[in-house]
């Protein structure tokens, strides 16, 4: 490899020995003069095909980063069984230094699609969390876990060849959640009957612990308990109609009647159209 140019101490720019130009990386290999020969067992690994702007990301960033995207990208093409183009380290060793100097401003991005990508992408998100405990054994830094949604995403985009992506059935999701809700919903019913049997005549239940009262411990067994009647009722109701079953509406019912019994006798709203405990 003929020198063209050093960048830093551990990367030049060459010639190979078809006369295309070339980025290579080495321990030491910038101190070789323009025109000197590096030796091959010199030299780490090689970059074709480097766009102008990536020479300046290679100049300002740290080697311990460019070396640790280097690895990150080595191991994803081996584990995914893909190839990415030979610039993908640099791509990333940009957005990992991006993410430091994010952590280090205490500013985090959020992750909204971060549960889904569990779902679509397993294999990624799996590789992007080893990914974070490589980053932390190479440079020292310690990213957020939200940074593996990101990581994901470079482990996703440029693949040369992609394998083809198992899309998720719906239609057996929903057919195996439906089956678990038949499965239980008779039972639900049978503690909702029960529940009923403890109520008193103003229409709460008033055993259990009720810990989570108001400060005087008034009514506080008839808060917790009643509202959890209110919650089992009003599931029920829904689990009901996704059945086809006939109690639907007389769950329904039986759902706003505790609800608006809870909330007269209980709640009483407050100057700030707030409601509160009596």
């Amino acid at each position: 490899m003929k020198v063209l140019k050093s960048i830093n101490n551990n990367v030049s720019q060459c010639l190979d020995s078809k006369g295309r130009e070339v980025v290579v990386f080495g321990k030491g290999i910038g101190f070789y003069k323009v025109n000197e020969d590096i030796p091959l067992n010199k030299i780490n690994r090689t970059f074709y095909n480097i766009k102008d702007s990536d020479y300046g990301i290679i100049r300002n960033i740290p080697t311990n980063v460019i070396n640790t995207a280097i690895y990150i990208i080595d191991l994803a093409s081996d584990q995914l069984g893909v190839t990415y183009p030979s610039s993908k380290a640099i791509s990333l060793a940009d957005h990992l230094q991006f993410a430091i100097e994010r952590k280090d401003k205490n500013i985090y991005l959020e992750q909204p699609l971060l549960q889904d990508m569990y779902q679509l992408y397993p294999e990624e998100m799996r590789l992007a969390e080893e990914a974070l405990e490589i980053i932390h054994k190479m440079t020292g830094e310690k990213l957020p876990h939200k940074e593996a949604g990101t990581l994901c995403l470079h482990f996703i985009a440029d693949q040369l060849n992609p394998k083809e992506k198992k899309q998720l059935d719906t239609a057996m999701i929903c057919e195996q959640c439906t089956k678990i809700i038949e499965d239980n919903f008779d039972a639900g019913m049978k503690y909702l009957n029960y529940l009923k049997t403890t109520m008193t005549d103003e229409g709460f239940i008033c055993h259990g612990l009720g810990d989570w009262g108001n400060p005087e411990n008034q009514l506080a067994r008839e808060n917790i308990e009643t509202a959890f009647l209110y919650a089992d009722a009003k599931t029920l109701a829904m689990f009901a109609g996704i059945l086809c079953r006939t109690e639907e509406t007389e769950l329904k019912t039986f759902a706003e009647e505790t609800r608006n019994n809870y909330n007269g006798r209980l709640l009483q709203k407050k100057e700030d159209g707030h409601y509160a405990y009596r």
